[in-house]
């Protein structure tokens, strides 16, 4: 149970994006990838939210990434316990294509921080 893990650790992370549709939006069915957030509410851990698949090249334009983001801070309830981050590392890419992801995935954070007021 994670409850378990409480006091022993603070963060934990998650490879949501590689489980998530590519379509924009912040309804439960776009965001399908990111079910375990309803779960991890009633908990203190900062989470780790992956907001791009590190296993293709598709580039996830800022505006998904903002999505993914303003769906989470939705189910928590508490944008400082969201770390963004993307699914995992990103040597199987490209350089190219890792830079283009880490710089949409800066993007879309900016994005959201906006939308909420943070920016």
């Amino acid at each position: 149970e994670i409850g378990r893990l409480e006091g022993i650790i603070d963060e934990l992370h998650f490879e949501y994006a590689n489980d998530d549709t590519t379509e924009l939006g912040v309804s439960a069915e776009k965001r399908k990838g990111y079910r375990m957030l309803d779960t991890l509410r009633e908990y203190d851990f900062k989470i780790g939210l992956g907001t791009i698949d590190v296993h293709t090249d598709f580039i996830e334009p800022p505006e998904l990434v903002r999505d993914r983001i303003l769906y989470d801070i939705d189910r928590i309830n508490d944008p400082s316990r969201i770390l963004v981050a993307p699914d995992c590392g990103l040597r199987t890419r490209t350089w190219e294509v890792a830079f283009e992801k880490l710089r949409n995935m800066v993007e879309g954070r900016n994005m959201a921080l906006a939308k909420i007021g943070l920016a």
